[in-house]
């Protein structure tokens, strides 16, 4: 009797763990989906000349890399993917900044460096997705 209640208290100690895991992931892919938003919000206010789109894209982007950077990408990467999670926030901190630097080249009206932020801000977001989408 006693091993029967061991072993059910552990199994739902795991499962409780998996569904954990599963919850954190599902809600990372649904912040994924939202920087996404924002980025296109970007591109198309860079597009059609709206500094003011452009502005609440990157608030919008701003909003959810907070929660990147307190994710623990190593409770759901595979053991030899688990270091690359201080590469995720390290490149969630480079996005911040050309975030931040997109914002100032708007204000100065100067689109074209504008325009470089948000490349920058593309290759950091792609960087991190080659290397963590291996998985």
């Amino acid at each position: 009797m006693k091993k029967i209640i061991i072993t059910t208290v552990v199994t739902l100690l795991l499962s409780s763990s998996l569904l954990a895991n599963a919850k954190e992931k599902a809600q990372l892919a649904s912040d994924m989906r939202e920087m996404l938003s924002a980025v296109e919000l970007i591109q198309k206010g860079g597009f059609y000349s709206t500094p003011k789109m452009m502005k609440d894209g990157v608030a919008k982007l701003k909003a959810k890399l907070a929660i990147l950077e307190s994710s623990d990408a190593s409770k759901y990467l595979p053991d030899d993917k688990k270091q690359a999670d201080k590469f995720a926030n390290k490149r969630a901190r480079m996005i911040e900044m050309y975030a931040d630097d997109l914002v100032l080249s708007i204000d100065a009206n100067n689109l074209d460096d504008a325009l470089e932020d948000y490349t920058q801000i593309i290759r950091q977001c792609t960087s991190c997705h080659i290397r963590m989408r291996s998985y």
